[in-house]
């Protein structure tokens, strides 16, 4: 895996501090891990630091979201807060999680999807697979996220024990391949141009090699009302 671009960009470019967007790339492993700390909740910005890192070294499980669950508790004195900020943490703190890891000997990627960061295949003319969404209306509904209340991970125990389902797109058969990891401001825009038929989305995306460049994309496309003002980052990798 040969990762061509790694940046994020805020919702507001003059506050870059308050991107609650977070990732790990490691290309010399095929690992990527991206996670989007949702807005509404109490610190998601923290909440989804702590994932990244996490599932940086390890797949996802129970024991590793306990630890999670554990390790932001300690960020947080309940007691010393106002009480509108104690109600809030009280609510829980929300964030996606998407897990690319590539196996070069099989040459397959295994993509997990938590929430709406979203994953694209594709040999840069087609999109050749999406996860989690295939058509990008799919955006406007309500992901399950990553809770820091573990009443809101029940969902994820639908089959009895923990699982996040994975799915495994192989390149063997063609290459070069591009994957594209990203977080849904982003997915849905390009997931919308190219069932217009706008293919040139995907070409302008795939040539960012700077995060100047991914901000002026970004932050053209909000003016134009063609993207959503929310947090975007994305991971461009040569398969």
């Amino acid at each position: 895996m040969d990762i061509l671009f790694q940046g994020s960009v805020g919702k507001h470019l003059d506050r870059p501090e308050d991107n609650e967007d977070a990732f790990f790339v490691a290309g010399d492993t095929g690992r990527i891990v991206l996670s989007d700390g949702a807005s509404e909740s109490y610190d998601g910005k923290n909440w989804a630091r702590l994932l990244t890192e996490a599932l940086a070294e390890a797949a996802p499980s129970q024991e590793l979201l306990n630890a999670c669950q554990a390790t932001f508790g300690e960020l947080h004195d309940q007691a010393s807060m106002s009480w509108s900020k104690a109600a809030a943490f009280e609510r829980g703190s929300f964030a996606t999680a998407l897990i690319a890891q590539e196996d070069l000997a099989e040459q397959t990627v295994t993509i997990q999807c938590v929430g709406d960061s979203c994953a694209v295949l594709t040999d840069g003319a087609r999109l050749l697979e999406t996860l989690p969404y295939q058509a990008s209306e799919q955006f406007e509904g309500k992901p399950t996220l990553f809770s820091t209340l573990p009443q809101h991970n029940l969902n994820l125990l639908d089959s009895g024990a923990f699982e996040v389902p994975e799915v495994v797109w192989s390149y063997a058969e063609t290459r070069p391949l591009f994957l594209l990891c990203m977080t849904d401001a982003l997915g849905a825009w390009l997931l919308r141009n190219m069932e217009a038929g706008n293919s040139a989305a995907l070409e302008t995306l795939l040539a960012v090699r700077s995060n100047e460049e991914l901000a002026e994309l970004v932050e053209r496309e909000r003016e134009a009302k063609n993207m959503r003002r929310d947090d975007s980052t994305l991971v461009i990798a040569l398969l």
